[in-house]
């Protein structure tokens, strides 16, 4: 790689969950050597590079140096998340419409369905004013935080997802007015479906809690936002449960939450910003904020990229 190395090695700091790569070495970020990014992020699980001043443009290019193949938004639950790039599906924005603003619990990305990405890259275009962070929690070090009475739960059982789309909210989500595509759609990716009486759909997905990776297991899941939907938010949309049935206790949500939260490093971002985050190792979320002038996007990796923990 010596024809797109840069001139002087970066500084790599390790931060609470993750690490910050100085990247200002760069003559530009086509020149920036990817081998000791590639090095932190299978140390770390996540990187910040810092210094590369990316654009959209820039960002849609720089992601395409790591990977071929990113995927689109179909079947995310959150259907107002749309193209930050002209025409490619594949460059999105973050969380926004009716949710904008708000925090978000941490998560893996899209793991309530299938498939889901391996790798995430996000870039800010904007930071917010004041707070807006994106959070970041390494899922290997929160499992082995986890008291063992919570990690025999999770190992004793699987967890099951559960989604009501209304009839225009499943158009949306899977992009189709087709039920029979969209049931074949769900059949192939391992996903319940059952057609409800009003036109909506029921959508369900089974899988454990946490992820074999080679540093160990890691806590990655969509837990804590479809928990604080249904208890918080008092929304009947969505609910997380144990395969059985049984409900997962709010106290050991608390718990979970908490420990999480001592764990997790705050992104503050500065324009041009890029982070790489390992979706089977590392959990994500955000901070409230109030500028709507925040403007963080985002792409899917269908991939794992080389070196990555992720077994």
């Amino acid at each position: 790689m010596s024809d797109t190395a840069s001139a002087s090695p970066m500084a790599v700091t390790p931060l609470r969950a993750g690490a910050l790569l100085d990247a200002r070495a760069a003559d530009t970020p086509a020149r920036l050597d990817l081998g000791p990014v590639l090095r932190a992020y299978q140390a770390y699980g996540a990187v910040l590079l810092r210094g590369l001043d990316l654009d959209r443009r820039g960002f849609k290019d720089f992601t395409e140096r790591f990977l071929d193949r990113f995927m689109d938004y179909v079947g995310g639950a959150d259907n107002d998340r749309s193209s930050a790039y002209g025409d490619d599906n594949t460059v999105l924005t973050v969380t926004g419409g009716a949710v904008a603003k708000l925090a978000v619990p941490l998560h893996g990305e899209m793991f309530y369905t299938q498939p889901r990405p391996a790798a995430l890259f996000f870039c800010c275009i904007t930071p917010a004013a004041e707070r807006g962070e994106t959070t970041l929690c390494d899922g290997v070090a929160l499992w082995n935080a986890l008291p063992a009475a919570i990690q025999n739960r999770f190992d004793a059982q699987k967890i099951q997802y559960r989604r009501i789309y209304d009839r225009d909210t499943w158009h949306k989500v899977y992009r189709s007015d087709d039920l029979a595509q969209v049931e074949q759609r769900c059949a192939d990716a391992g996903l319940g479906l059952r057609a409800r009486d009003d036109g909506g759909i029921e959508v369900t997905h089974v899988c454990h809690a946490w992820l074999p990776t080679t540093a160990g297991k890691a806590f990655v899941n969509s837990i804590l936002p479809w928990a604080a939907r249904e208890y918080v938010a008092g929304m009947a949309d969505s609910e997380v449960r144990f395969e059985d049935g049984s409900e997962l206790p709010v106290d050991m949500l608390y718990e979970i939450h908490g420990i999480a939260d001592e764990l997790t490093q705050n992104v503050d971002w500065q324009p041009g910003d890029v982070a790489l985050v390992d979706n089977r190792r590392f959990m994500h979320g955000r901070r409230a904020y109030d500028d709507l002038r925040r403007d963080i996007i985002m792409r899917l990796g269908a991939a794992p990229l080389e070196g990555a923990a992720g077994g």
